[in-house]
């Protein structure tokens, strides 16, 4: 049986990480930064540890005592939104947490497989011509979240170099989900959606922002199904689009979740909900992914109606409490 660490195990990707390799038989570890268990609470087979990941000698010890054949590095503050708001905060949790793993890898686990997790923000703002965008475009990051990813990619690239790490490197774009935090979009608006049916919002109204923005956009579970493949089939020491391949814009997403109520929903322009700075559009070539053997299984109009699923329960639990 393989054993795995995942980074973030209680987080949004990280417990449909978890179950999936779960289920495969694999022996899953994983890192909290506390005993709040979030996504993986009632979660069975699985084993913990409370680990800093800023704490470098706590790393140490953790990959030490565990020696996974394949670590996913999933742990971030992984929010744009956010990033600018604490840009300081973002570039040391995403940037020293990462060191801290390699460091940690080379001294006590050195045949450990790492998939660095990026960003498709890192890549910022591209032109037309350039799109769909691959691999090997100029990176030019527009947020301190970015910033940090891309920091990432190149310390991944530099510990290859250099030390030796087994690592891969991946950029997933936008995905979305059961388990999604609000703070992104389409799950803020599937909570909002939920929360206009349970009568919570007498308006019928949701706030939103740029609609007219587009993005790549995966299932959640489309993502994770590369992850696996990635450490399994990935070069060392190359990085790997996870995409669709396509735009979609934000507009879209909202229009797909409102007709799946019954209910009325207006839709309110919030200047407040602008990022400082925002791509026009952007997706990606999955080329070298697709050449592992990846395809995308699930549809948008499919995975948004799991999202809003998810938020009609959680909405419904928080009442009942």
């Amino acid at each position: 049986m393989r054993k795995v660490l995942i980074t973030g195990i209680a987080g949004f990707v990280g417990s449909h990480l978890a179950e999936r390799l779960r289920d495969k038989g694999a022996e899953v570890w994983g890192t909290l930064l506390d005993d709040k268990l979030g996504n993986i609470e009632g979660m069975e087979g699985l084993n913990l540890i409370q680990c800093d990941l800023l704490d470098r000698q706590a790393v140490m010890d953790a990959i030490g005592r565990i020696k996974p054949e394949s670590i996913f590095h999933l742990a971030a503050q992984s929010a744009p939104s956010l990033s600018f708001k604490n840009p300081g905060e973002t570039l040391k949790v995403n940037i020293f947490s990462t060191l801290n793993i390699f460091e940690a890898v080379m001294e006590s686990s050195p045949e450990s497989v790492v998939l660095n997790v990026g960003s498709g923000d890192e890549y910022g703002e591209v032109e037309d011509k350039d799109l769909p965008v691959n691999e090997t475009a100029e990176l030019r990051p527009l947020n301190p979240y970015a910033v940090s990813k891309v920091t990432q990619y190149l310390l991944a690239f530099q510990y290859w170099k250099s030390k030796g790490l087994k690592t891969v490197r991946c950029r997933p774009f936008n995905h979305y989900g059961p388990r999604q935090s609000e703070i992104f979009v389409s799950s803020e608006f599937a909570k909002q959606i939920a929360e206009i049916e349970a009568g919570i919002r007498p308006e019928k109204v949701i706030k939103v922002g740029n609609l007219e923005a587009s993005k790549d956009f995966l299932e959640v579970r489309d993502v994770v199904s590369a992850y696996e493949i990635l450490v399994e089939k990935g070069e060392m020491g190359s990085v790997y689009n996870i995409c669709s391949g396509k735009a979609i814009k934000i507009r879209e997403i909202i229009d797909t979740l409102i007709s799946l109520s019954n209910e009325k929903i207006e839709i309110f322009q919030d200047p407040g909900k602008k990022r400082p700075s925002d791509v026009k559009a952007l997706y990606g070539d999955a080329g070298r992914l697709k050449a592992l053997g990846w395809r995308a299984e699930h549809d948008l109009a499919d995975g948004l109606e799991s999202l809003l699923d998810f938020w009609r329960e959680k909405v419904k639990r928080s009442i009942i409490v």
